[in-house]
């Protein structure tokens, strides 16, 4: 019978780190799906990685998966996408026609009505992997 304890010649494995808490797992989740998206679809954006994102951003977008995930979620594009206009308004970004994150200019600060159907769609993928989320990461 062979013992499981580790010996001198073979310590023990280092602890694996924690998981993240829930709802970072679950943004991250939502985010990075969103970018694949974004780039099977070949949009005109293409988000930077989760890892590259500013922190005032990742913090306006915990709290969008924290109520999407939760009671109060929204199914609706449109909803949504008036939500993430207050955000980016309120993190100082402003409407222009062509994309700037350092000068934090975005073309689709514009009411949903007067999107393109790539970004409406792009509004409702981010619902359905905001449901993915909600449904399929729990622990």
């Amino acid at each position: 019978m062979s013992s499981s304890r580790p010996t001198p010649e073979q310590p023990c494995p280092p602890p694996r780190p924690l998981p993240a808490p829930l709802e970072v797992r679950r943004a991250k989740f939502v985010y990075e799906a969103a970018r694949l998206a974004a780039q099977a679809a070949d949009a005109p954006i293409v988000p930077d990685s989760w890892d590259q994102r500013e922190d005032a951003f990742k913090v306006q977008f915990l709290d969008v998966i924290a109520r999407q995930c939760g009671p109060d979620r929204s199914l609706s594009p449109e909803e949504l996408h008036g939500s993430w206009m207050q955000a980016y308004f309120s993190m100082g970004w402003q409407y222009g026609e062509v994309y700037d994150r350092e000068a934090r200019v975005h073309p689709d600060l514009v009411p949903y009505a007067k999107l393109g159907e790539l970004e409406r769609d792009k509004d409702a993928v981010f619902v359905a992997l905001c449901e993915i989320a909600r449904q399929w990461i729990r622990t």
